[in-house]
């Protein structure tokens, strides 16, 4: 090994790619999910209830929905808390469902900033008119506070911001059953762009993607670009041997297709459940799991998932969904 003269030290970002705090149990957020299984065994359910969870732990203040089948699943949907999900954020998937979702991000984006302009204008004017006379005050000063209304109304009471915690606002988008739609199938929806860029929207913004579909390769489905950038992934049944080597080879699992298979074979054995694998995970410890409430290690399913089922519950967490 040699070094050169000329040292280019690297500086990491000060800011995580990850701007939501969360809890040590808990994903990482911003995420994009993907939850890939046949019609019926609970991908909705699944997803709906992590949002849910995420929602009543703050992580969350507002759900967009793609779907054609909203009012025929409605009873699953209303497991979302009461004011996460309006019915106006319901969107049907077409060419035009993903330039609405962008509008919501950037308009959240814009209330965000005036809210803090608005807030700091608040702060100055008390400040001035405590030490200064009006004459004293830059005119484009008082122009200011006259259009926010504080010099007809000194009184005002201080802004407030419309969700729970004093944050920029974090935004949930799910799509699911929109394989073979217009959203999927035409290139000017923009899919792909869109989720890709997912954290970028709105200035910065950005929101989380879940996307449900029922199979994780297939001609009309989830395009690799997307795969490969997922940040959490939820697996039913797999059938398809291509499809289970298409996992492991495009998310560089260190695993074999035999303890992948265990593993998944594993987390299927009961109804509502899964293999998650978090592709982010804050330790390396976390990256396998049962639905979203206990770890799983690779190591413990080489020959057969049946011996390690006593293990599991050793490594239960506290993410009840």
């Amino acid at each position: 090994m040699s070094h050169l003269d000329a040292k280019i030290d690297i500086i990491p970002p000060k800011k995580s790619a990850f701007m939501i705090e969360t809890a040590p149990d808990f994903f990482r957020l911003h995420t994009l999910a993907i939850a890939s299984g046949v019609r019926g065994t609970g991908k909705t359910t699944a997803i709906v209830n992590l949002v849910r969870e995420a929602y009543n732990r703050g992580y969350y203040d507002r759900v967009i929905v793609i779907t054609p089948t909203y009012h025929s699943n409605k009873q699953l949907w209303d497991i979302l808390p009461e004011g996460a999900l309006s019915e106006d954020d319901v969107f049907e998937p077409d060419v035009l469902c993903l330039k609405h979702t962008k509008d919501i991000i950037n308009a959240e984006r814009a209330e965000w900033d005036l809210f803090q302009r608005q807030k700091e204008l608040y702060d100055k004017f008390h400040n001035d008119m405590k030490h200064k006379q009006i004459k004293n005050i830059r005119s484009e000063q008082l122009l200011a506070y006259y259009e926010m209304g504080l010099l007809d109304d000194p009184s005002m009471q201080k802004p407030e911001w419309k969700y729970r915690a004093e944050v920029p606002p974090r935004i949930a988008v799910i799509i699911d059953d929109s394989v073979g739609t217009d959203l999927m199938n035409k290139r000017t929806a923009g899919l792909t762009k869109f989720i890709i860029a997912h954290r970028h929207w709105g200035k910065g913004l950005g929101c989380s993607v879940f996307m449900l579909v029922q199979s994780y390769a297939c001609h009309e489905g989830v395009a690799r670009a997307i795969r490969e950038n997922t940040c959490l992934l939820l697996l039913w049944k797999v059938k398809d041997k291509s499809q289970r080597t298409k996992i492991i080879e495009e998310a560089g699992l260190d695993i074999t297709e035999e303890q992948f298979i265990n593993m998944l074979n594993f987390c299927i054995s009961e109804p509502y459940s899964f293999l998650c694998i978090d592709f982010q995970p804050k330790t390396p410890e976390q990256q396998f799991r049962k639905r979203f409430d206990t770890y799983i290690y690779p190591q413990e399913f080489i020959h057969t998932f049946v011996q390690n089922e006593c293990n599991s519950n050793e490594n239960k967490m506290e993410i009840h969904l």
